[in-house]
């Protein structure tokens, strides 16, 4: 069995969700992630929620250190000498002004991976305004779609800018890994949560640029279409059709005993607004689950919408071990699983995360550092507020 980044080390100096949700990924992928928290209560995820931090951070070390400190910035530098990727995710200019910039750690690392990930990007007229996931798909086209076509927007229950840009910035690091292991030389790279929500609106965009926009529930496939949309159900439930090729629509039609729609897939205006009447009249006749008693064996694209709870516990979601689980403490833990599977590949635990300075010792002694000079860092104040 085998870990992909099994020997590759990172320093994650990053907080809350973005980063530490790319370090998830590569951790849980064999990467040596250490994180580099502030004494005093370290990543802000550890009282926000329990739950949520250990999600993030199983299988990660915690190292505190005080980067205001002199003694602690050289601490770090001595970290980032031996690593091979640096994350942090502060507002632009505050690595620079603590000494961690990538200038800083270039001088101690030439083949350093440092990936800087802000809301806006590290230049240009917004680089230092603050912002959250919400503001972010605001700003960017993606919750002026979200919604029924003549509604409010909706706050949605992902977090889109934040999963979008950890998973971008994962891709990235590999990617400049690669490029290092070519031409032997470091980068720097520079994710934004505001360009990374634009990369995932390419389908809207292209409609767009070709002189076809649109708001919320205008777009083929953000509710306009019949073929790609929800119904509810006598039970009150919904189904999700997504039928994008004209074999899976006709077959749907012909089972529900509605042929004539066939050559209305992707009717537009009053046409499209009747097709889909009628077929909610149609759908609220039975419950979802007589319905998908018809509709699923047919292999039609027609799903029902289930509730996380509910799918999670899916056949498919057990077979596929979405879930992992450990025991920690006598605690029965479960956290989603790595999404990356393959022959041969190990799968992570679930886990607890890290003690704040919890592998202090241990990460410095890895570096071959004598005791004394521990010391020396440690009445220095390296890792005290």
């Amino acid at each position: 069995m085998s870990k992909m980044l099994e020997g590759l080390k990172i320093l994650d100096l990053s907080m809350n969700l973005p980063g530490p949700y790319c370090t998830l990924l590569l951790s849980d992928m064999g990467a040596d992630v250490v994180k580099i928290e502030e004494p005093r209560i370290g990543d802000q995820a550890r009282v926000l929620s329990t739950p949520f931090f250990r999600q993030l951070n199983r299988g990660k070390r915690s190292v505190k250190i005080n980067l205001k400190n002199t003694a602690g910035r050289e601490a770090f530098l001595k970290l980032a000498g031996q690593a091979d990727v640096v994350l942090e995710s502060f507002r632009p200019g505050v690595v620079k002004r603590l000494g961690v910039d990538y200038d800083s750690v270039r001088k101690v690392n030439e083949r350093i991976i440092y990936c800087s990930i802000s809301g806006f990007g590290q230049d240009g007229p917004m680089r230092d305004t603050p912002c959250h996931d919400l503001n972010i798909i605001g700003l960017t086209g993606i919750q002026h779609m979200m919604g029924q076509k003549g509604g409010p927007p909706v706050v949605p229950p992902v977090l889109i800018a934040d999963t979008a840009t950890g998973t971008l910035a994962a891709l990235a690091i590999v990617s400049a890994l690669w490029q290092r292991s070519v031409k032997n030389r470091g980068q720097y790279l520079d994710i934004s949560m505001y360009e990374s929500c634009f990369s995932w609106q390419h389908i809207n965009a292209a409609f767009l640029l070709s002189g076809f926009g649109y708001g919320a529930g205008e777009g083929m496939l953000t509710g306009a279409s019949p073929s790609y949309n929800l119904y509810e159900t006598a039970d009150g439930r919904h189904l999700s059709i997504g039928a994008v090729e004209p074999h899976f629509w006709a077959g749907i039609c012909r089972q529900i005993g509605k042929e004539h729609l066939i050559d209305r897939q992707f009717s537009s205006g009053e046409e499209a607004e009747q097709t889909k009447r009628e077929l909610s009249k149609l759908f609220m006749t039975r419950t979802a689950s007589q319905w998908m008693e018809l509709l699923g064996p047919a292999g039609l694209c027609v799903t029902p919408v289930l509730s996380l709870e509910e799918s999670l516990e899916e056949p498919q979601a057990l077979h596929r071990n979405v879930l992992v689980s450990a025991s920690v403490k006598e605690e029965v833990l479960q956290q989603l699983n790595c999404p990356v599977k393959g022959p041969g590949l190990d799968q992570p635990q679930a886990g607890v995360g890290p003690e704040l300075g919890e592998n202090n010792n241990e990460v410095f002694g890895e570096l071959g550092m004598p005791g004394e000079e521990l010391d020396r860092l440690r009445d220095s104040g390296a890792f005290t507020p």
